[in-house]
């Protein structure tokens, strides 16, 4: 594979967030008791359902449609009307989150944070609004200097924070919230180029364009969220808020390398497979076979040191009294791995508009984690959530398989006969 100036970009930007996450885990890990990152674990699960069920959903319509608004001229009207757009909807949310919380007297324990959280999902839709459009215009130099930005800001902040004592839930959210304005910062920066006027037209059509490819997200999102943090609740109810954090610092030590491998790959490929996918159909499906074949034989070696040093690699990300249930992390690494490669083949879905194709996918292993989660972490707590999270992450890497497979043969013979 020819190494390019961009690839190096890409790595160097995924390599800073997966090295600076882990290395936030482990000061937050050290600095922080049991306690205390349970409920930032409770406060940030909020954060991920806001998130995922609707500003990932804009930020994959706007990456699938940036080449066809360059093409016309109209990016920059379009990516500061989204701005306008999410900071109401963030602020919106935060509102909603808010009311919801103290009326309904639902986890007491996360009221103290509902301000620090709300400007913290206001700075990070921002964030992710701007990493999406760099990303589309391959921008892969802003991309990590914005990320160095960001950790850098927060582990500096947790440094700072953690020589006056104990840091608690408030503080870390707050720290989290300033490094997302740091790195939203530097992005508006970058492409200050783009900013422009707009009018409420634009904000209207960009919504409604972004809505229409990725209606299904919004959907799925709420399933996603409901694979990945519902197990958090679970223990919150069954068991108390050290095993919230015990579970939720493993899981992030065997994700986060994941997450990482998966960002280089998908980072790199995703607007390329966009730019291509209207010229050949066939050559997005080719892309993602050779993407999801080369994370194999780095999948295997991440997973074998696990095995061997799990203990090791926990005491070093984290702290002793995280070390308990060390045993688990090459289980979940694999099922990590295994759902990461098989996802990378979904991209292919989007490039075709497809979208919908992968709703069943997206939905079915979260209704099975709550279904399952809930009997399982009952009788068994931590080892139940961690069989829950295994079991549907390789049952929804079978079915993005299956997806891939079912929407394939339709690729193919559309490309036939347009070659023919």
């Amino acid at each position: 594979m020819k190494i390019t100036s961009e690839k190096v970009a890409v790595v160097v930007g995924r390599a800073i967030d997966g090295i600076g996450s882990l290395v936030f885990l482990k000061m937050l890990a050290s600095a922080a008791t049991k306690q205390d990152v349970g409920i930032y674990l409770l406060a940030s699960s909020f954060l991920a359902i806001a998130l995922t069920v609707s500003f990932s959903a804009y930020d994959q319509g706007l990456l699938r449609n940036i080449t066809v608004y360059s093409k016309r001229g109209e990016l920059a009207a379009r990516y500061s009307a989204m701005l306008a757009a999410y900071a109401g909807i963030a602020m919106l949310l935060s509102l909603s989150f808010g009311v919801i919380l103290t009326v309904a007297d639902i986890a007491r324990a996360l009221h103290p944070v509902i301000a620090p959280a709300s400007l913290w999902l206001l700075c990070e839709s921002i964030k992710n609004l701007n990493q999406t459009v760099g990303s589309g215009r391959r921008s892969r130099t802003l991309i990590a200097t914005a990320s160095a930005a960001d950790y850098g800001c927060r582990i500096l902040l947790l440094a700072w924070f953690a020589t006056g004592g104990t840091v608690g839930p408030s503080t870390i959210i707050s720290l989290l919230a300033m490094s997302g304005f740091v790195a939203s910062a530097a992005y508006l920066i970058g492409q200050r180029t783009l900013l422009s006027r707009f009018c409420w037209t634009d904000v209207h059509n960009t919504l409604l364009d972004s809505i229409r490819f990725s209606w299904p997200m919004i959907i799925w999102g709420l399933f996603a969220w409901l694979q990945n943090m519902s197990n958090r609740w679970l223990l919150n109810r069954f068991a108390d808020l050290s095993v919230v954090a015990e579970y939720g610092v493993l899981v992030s030590i065997a994700s986060f390398p994941v997450a990482a491998l998966l960002g280089v790959v998908v980072t790199y490929i995703q607007p390329i497979i966009y730019e291509h996918a209207d010229a050949s159909k066939a050559s997005s499906s080719k892309i993602v076979r050779k993407a999801a074949l080369t994370l194999v034989p780095v999948c295997v070696m991440m997973v074998f040191v696990t095995a061997v040093c799990h203990r090791e690699i926990t005491l070093l990300l984290s702290s002793p009294e995280y070390t308990a249930h060390s045993g688990m992390l090459p289980i979940i690494m694999s099922a990590a791995c295994f759902s990461a490669i098989c996802s990378v083949l979904t991209y292919a879905v989007f490039a075709q508009r497809r979208v919908s194709s992968l709703l069943i996918a997206n939905t079915v292993p979260g209704a099975f984690s709550v279904v399952f989660g809930y009997f399982a972490v009952k009788t068994f707590q931590f080892e139940g959530a961690v069989l829950t999270l295994v079991l549907s992450q390789l049952l929804a890497g079978v079915l993005f398989v299956l997806t891939f497979l079912r929407t394939k043969p339709r690729s193919s013979a559309l490309c036939s006969a347009q070659s023919n």
